[in-house]
Order: C-alpha cells, then structure tokens, then sequence
C-alpha cells in the first residue's frame, strides 16, 4: 500500500487504541507516519513519488525498485529509524505503566453493528488494494481508483443520506489544505524557483570530472531532493525534477546512467518528506485526522523526530549509493 493509504488505515485504529491504554497517540502516530514513508520508498506504489518515477522513466520498472531500493530500506533503514524512534520517545513510552488491554472490553467497546455494510465496504477496499498492485499493469490514476471505489461504497451503504456522508465524513481540512499547497508549490515552478534549483545541480555535476560526476551526481541529487522535499511536498518537486534528471543522463550517458539518477531521486523525495509536517502528503493526512479526533500534531511536535529521521536515513541512502554503484 502507499504510504498515504496506509495512514488513513491505521491512523484511527491507533488513537483508538491509545484512547483505551490512556496513553497520548501522538508519538506513535508521528512513529508511525515516518516509517510508513520510508517503507514506502521500498516499492514503485509505495510513495507518490515513486508512481512517478516509475510512470516517467521506461528503464524504471516495479521490479527494478525491489531489486535496487528495498534492501537499502529493509536491511538498514527501517531497522535505524525504528531504534531511533524508540530513543526519541523513550520518556512517553516509560513514563507510566499501561492498563491491562481487555479484549473482551475492547470487543463490547467497538462492536460490528452493521455486518453487511462492513462486508461492502471490506469488499471495495479489497479490490481497490488489488488495483492498487496492479498500478504497472493498467495506469490508471489511484486517486480516481479511490474516488470510484468511495462513491460506489456510499450508493450501496448509505444511498439515500449521501449529502451527511460528504458533510461529515470527509477530511475537508485536509483536503484543502493540499490544494493550497500545491498551488503554492505551482506558483514557485511557475517562477523558476525549482528550475533554478534544477540548473545549479546541473552546472556543478558537469564542471566535476568524469569520475568523480557519478558520485557527485548521486550525493547532490539525493541530498538536495530531501532538503526541498522537506518544505515543498515532494510531489511536484519529483515531476519538476524528472525532466532535469533526463537532462544530465541525456547529456552525460557514459557517466550518468539514468536508472541510477533516478533511484537517487527517489531516494531523496521520499525519505526528504519526513523532515516537516510538510514535506509528504501522509504527514499532513494523519496530522488531520489527529486533530479531528482532538490530538493536535504541530509543526513543531514533527519536526524534531522527523528531521532526525531524514538526516539518518538519508545518509544511510547515500552511502548505500555509492557503495552499490560507485565503489563495487
């Protein structure tokens, strides 16, 4: 699953859980959140970023990032950021005992009241996971998968109250505040902001000598892709890139092969939006649905742990990059 559906998967089933332990779900939310965005850098449907990438580069396939990507995540980076996780958060984790969970209480507390509802809409989410693997195969946009897949849920479970479904039921907090964002982030591709970015790294990487371009190549794009991926969401930093990327493996073919630019975008996208509440739409989805149920995740709350996480894991690419492609 990617990183986004992930989130609205889990996020409510732990502040539900957290509610029963008396415990705050913040910390495991933040926790959560950022390992769910480097895991997804693991798969070509498991960050945006990745679709992407993998829907912009023909030498790119689904297999090729398990092969290149997931032992990096898997092996090093999710082992680290869970370890760091745990340090950061030790206070809140010890500070005092949990109650004993009752699965009994937990049973009568949250019960199935309306099983061929729940039978529906489990069904839909099935096939829609499903579509969802088998992106490589059929291109379809996930976003329209989504949409069709949530009305055709509300016709058959709740046909005749669609308007209190809308009304109530959907995250348009967050919903708008994408929206704005990405203008935002429109607004400065439309004035150069990005290109500019896009241009430096283009006239360093060729000023460098052929044997050095490929390490630096690897090092800047991954470095500088996290850093801009951690204040302007990496989604449209990722497709402003992709045509930059071209641009050097096109002008640079025997020093620079694409593939390997590419991994080091991808790299640097995903593992960059965990550096601010900003920087990956699974951030702000899960701060939105915290805060609809009364736990509010600030900026700040995000940054410390989620900074951290960035500068480790990216660095933990790097090396990774250059070990695999570099040096070996």
């Amino acid at each position: 699953l990617d990183n986004v559906t992930t989130m609205l998967l889990i996020a409510p089933v732990t502040i539900d859980m957290c509610g029963i332990l008396g415990v705050d779900p913040r910390p495991y939310l933040i926790s959560e959140v950022i390992l769910s965005n480097i895991g997804g850098t693991a798969t070509l449907i498991g960050d945006p970023p990745n679709i992407i990438i993998g829907s912009s580069f023909d030498e790119v396939g689904f297999v090729d990032f398990i092969i290149n990507i997931m032992p990096c995540i898997l092996l090093a980076g999710i082992p680290i950021s869970l370890v760091l996780m745990l340090w950061i958060y030790k206070p809140y984790l010890t500070y005092k005992e949990m109650v004993t969970l009752d699965s009994e209480k937990l049973k009568r507390t949250y019960p199935i009241y309306d099983e061929p509802r729940l039978l529906i809409a489990g069904t839909t989410t099935f096939f829609v996971i499903l579509l969802f693997f088998l992106h490589p195969f059929h291109h379809k946009d996930t976003a329209w998968l989504a949409l069709i897949a949530a009305f055709l849920t509300i016709s058959f479970t709740n046909p005749h109250d669609v308007q209190d479904v809308l009304r109530n039921h959907v995250e348009w907090d967050t919903l708008l505040f994408f929206a704005g964002l990405f203008v935002l982030v429109e607004v400065c591709a439309a004035m150069g902001l990005l290109q500019a970015i896009g241009g430096v790294l283009v006239g360093i990487i060729k000023a460098q000598d052929e044997a050095q371009q490929l390490p630096i190549a690897i090092t800047l794009i991954l470095w500088v892709s996290a850093v801009t991926s951690a204040f302007l969401d990496n989604i449209p930093y990722t497709a402003t890139m992709i045509p930059i990327v071209k641009i050097l493996a096109a002008e640079l073919p025997e020093t620079l092969p694409i593939k390997t630019l590419a991994w080091a975008l991808s790299f640097g996208a995903c593992l960059g939006g965990n550096g601010t509440l900003l920087g990956a739409s699974a951030n702000i989805v899960t701060a939105g649905i915290a805060t609809n149920r009364g736990f509010n995740i600030s900026f700040m709350n995000f940054f410390y742990p989620g900074m951290l996480a960035m500068i480790v894991t990216t660095a933990i690419a790097n090396i990774y990059m250059l070990i695999v492609f570099v040096w070996v």
